[in-house]
């Protein structure tokens, strides 16, 4: 692959670092030099004057407002970020603190990270219509079928198609266990829970007026006779009682308008629940003709369909349960626009000898139809938090930030985190959940608080004590020395131990068709690609693979089955297929090894160098151990990321 040679100068590549492009968007990893072998390695970590340092000879280059202000915010936050990343900006420095050297000389440079702190979001009904790819068929849930590891980067992508690289996400969905399932459902016209509805759990409480609703006391003179928002058992509901109002109440509690034009078959369903019963006082109505205007109730036309339920009667002083009341068949509404109230008529006057004050509650009024759909038998709140890389919205480990489930909170005792909460509780919680983890341990942990704003604090273990921190991490990243000066080299170098051997023997026994090629008796060494964990090599030996070498031991021979091989008749020729089989297995070590890996890093490409012992055949009978570097690019973010392989070179 050729890659694009070094030819700015210094000065050239300040000018387009200025004019807002990444300060080595023209370097692309140095695939055409060839690296001496004794090179210097610096070392270094910034210190507070590091960042003023680096801050004055940005502003010096800056040539617009915003490149200003991301120099001066190097110096007022002694930080780098993702919008003002270290790339960009270190080699600044690095260009007078190490002027000279060969080229590949490199400096692992230490500096202070602040993270973001996540933005709280909630999938709404549009996300669940996009990830079942139907605006009827669905349900307001993610299932095992559309669960987040195989949906949400889809759903997060349709969702904020704007998203910068860098932004954090803390996402609140609904996820049923069980599979969305076809079944007989309620399409509606009309539904209201109450449980958007403003209320307060003591008086004064908040009268019905959202989504539409209406009401007047139509009895002369009367006031008090109100449906308010109630909320009990973790449930709203309207309510309303002419009890201690002193007069004579006939409310009208009354829909917005249905519109039934389209209507087929539509039915009403309500749930109701009375409480200290001394007398029906309820009514169901329908009016094709009223205005919308409640001044006008008495000049509508209302029809009483009340005998097409079950209202209780409960003569006790108490109350029941909220229940269904039965089932109205509005068909001759159909093509029509309509309103649905509910004429409550009470009198607790003083004159009245016998008082009629009975309390009602309704709830989950709805005018649908039954049809065909998806439903699932229940649903459960969970919270997820991912980061876009700039191509991909990619999930962060609890171990990176950690969402509080709704187990956490009853766990707690909790149903949000104050900011007492937040120093009473958590680090008590983060003790018990991380019994184990080390003194400068870091923690974010994401939460709902009581107002409904969501927030994420961190917390770092100092002196076996967690306590609240600022999203401020140390991180270390990689800079070259070249003919330009010092840039930012995101390679990835590294030589495989003997768990990255394990990985690929790992991942032969998972496969099922090539699972017969690994030892089952050590489960340390495979014989399709050659890893090995037992010798911490690759081996290309050929005997290992000789149908007949493993008569009479004490497992099976793995490799009667490999038929290419055996097909070939040639050591060399066998040699070279393994030889193709190796890039093959690097590939998907790669893959495994580095399941997050993504294409660029603030805008330049990213190289893996991998040194592997490879075992090889020299001639028909003698063998010789060579080590290999393995170069591959990443091109592509993804579950499973893509690789490409370069360069194979023998050192």
């Amino acid at each position: 692959m050729k890659m694009k040679k070094i030819i700015f100068s210094l000065l050239a590549v300040a000018l387009i670092f200025t004019a807002c492009n990444k300060f080595n968007d023209q370097f692309d990893g140095l695939d055409e030099l060839a690296a001496p072998t004794n090179l210097a390695k610096y070392n270094y970590t910034l210190v507070a004057a590091d960042y003023t340092d680096i801050s004055n000879k940005a502003l010096k280059i800056a040539t617009n407002a915003d490149d200003s202000a991301k120099a001066r915010s190097i110096n007022t936050n002694k930080f780098f970020s993702a919008t003002v990343p270290a790339s960009n900006y270190v080699g600044l420095l690095l260009n007078t603190k190490y002027p000279y050297g060969d080229y590949f000389t490199n400096a692992n440079i230490t500096y202070t990270f602040g993270q973001n702190s996540p933005t709280f979001s909630t999938l709404n009904t549009a996300d669940y219509q996009y990830v079942w790819n139907d605006p009827y068929w669905y349900v307001e849930a993610l299932t095992p079928a559309t669960a987040p590891d195989i949906k949400m980067n889809s759903i997060l992508k349709n969702k904020y198609p704007t998203a910068a690289a860098g932004e954090y996400r803390f996402i609140e969905f609904n996820y049923s266990a069980a599979e969305a399932a076809i079944q007989s459902v309620d399409s509606s016209y009309f539904f209201d829970n109450f449980e958007t509805h403003a209320y307060t759990t003591v008086a004064p409480y908040v009268p019905i007026s959202e989504n539409g609703w209406m009401q007047k006391d139509t009895a002369l003179g009367s006031v008090k006779g109100i449906y308010n928002c109630r909320f009990f058992s973790a449930n709203r509901y309207a309510q309303i009682t002419s009890n201690a109002t002193n007069e004579k109440n006939d409310v009208f509690l009354i829909t917005k308008q249905i519109d039934l034009t389209l209507a087929t078959n539509p039915v009403l369903k309500f749930d109701v629940n009375v409480g200290y019963w001394n007398a029906t006082c309820l009514q169901v109505l329908v009016s094709e003709d009223f205005d919308g205007n409640v001044a006008n109730i008495g000049a509508a036309t209302w029809n009483d369909i009340t005998s097409n339920f079950t209202l209780p009667v409960i003569p006790i002083a108490a109350y029941g349960t909220l229940a269904p009341a039965g089932i109205a068949d509005l068909t001759s509404y159909a093509g029509k626009k309509v309103y649905v109230a509910y004429k409550y008529s009470g009198d607790s006057r003083t004159a009245t000898v016998t008082k009629i004050t009975t309390t009602y509650q309704l709830d989950n009024i709805k005018v649908c139809k039954t049809t065909q759909g998806l439903t699932i038998p229940s649903s459960e709140k969970q919270y997820l938090t991912y980061n876009f890389d700039g191509t991909n919205w990619v999930k962060l480990s609890s171990e990176t930030y950690y969402v509080l489930q709704p187990a956490d909170y009853t766990a707690m005792g909790l149903t949000s985190i104050s900011a007492s909460d937040l120093v009473n509780y958590i680090p008590n919680f983060l003790k018990i959940k991380y019994p184990y983890a080390l003194e400068g341990a870091s923690k974010n942990v994401v939460y709902k608080t009581s107002t409904g704003v969501n927030n994420a604090t961190q917390f770092v273990l100092s002196g076996g004590v967690w306590s609240s921190n600022t999203f401020k991490i140390s991180k270390t990243e990689q800079f070259v020395f070249t003919a330009d000066g010092w840039v930012f080299d995101p390679t990835i170098n590294m030589e495989m131990a003997k768990t990255d051997y394990q990985i690929m023997v790992d991942y032969v026994f998972a496969n099922s068709s090539l699972s017969i090629f690994a030892n089952p008796e050590f489960k340390n060494e495979e014989f399709y690609y050659g890893f090995g964990s037992r010798y911490s090599n690759v081996s290309f030996r050929l005997s290992y693979r000789d149908p007949f070498y493993f008569i009479g031991k004490t497992y099976q021979q793995p490799a009667s089955a490999d038929a290419e091989l055996f097909a070939l008749t040639s050591t060399t020729d066998k040699v070279a297929l393994l030889w193709t089989r190796m890039e093959e297995g690097m590939n998907i070590f790669l893959q495994k090894r580095f399941p997050n890996a993504i294409p660029q890093v603030s805008g330049v490409d990213v190289f893996y160098n991998v040194k592997v012992k490879i075992y090889t055949p020299d001639g028909v009978t003698s063998t010789v151990t060579d080590t290999y570097i393995y170069k591959y690019q990443c091109t592509g973010a993804g579950s499973p990321p893509t690789f490409v392989f370069i360069s194979k070179t023998k050192v």
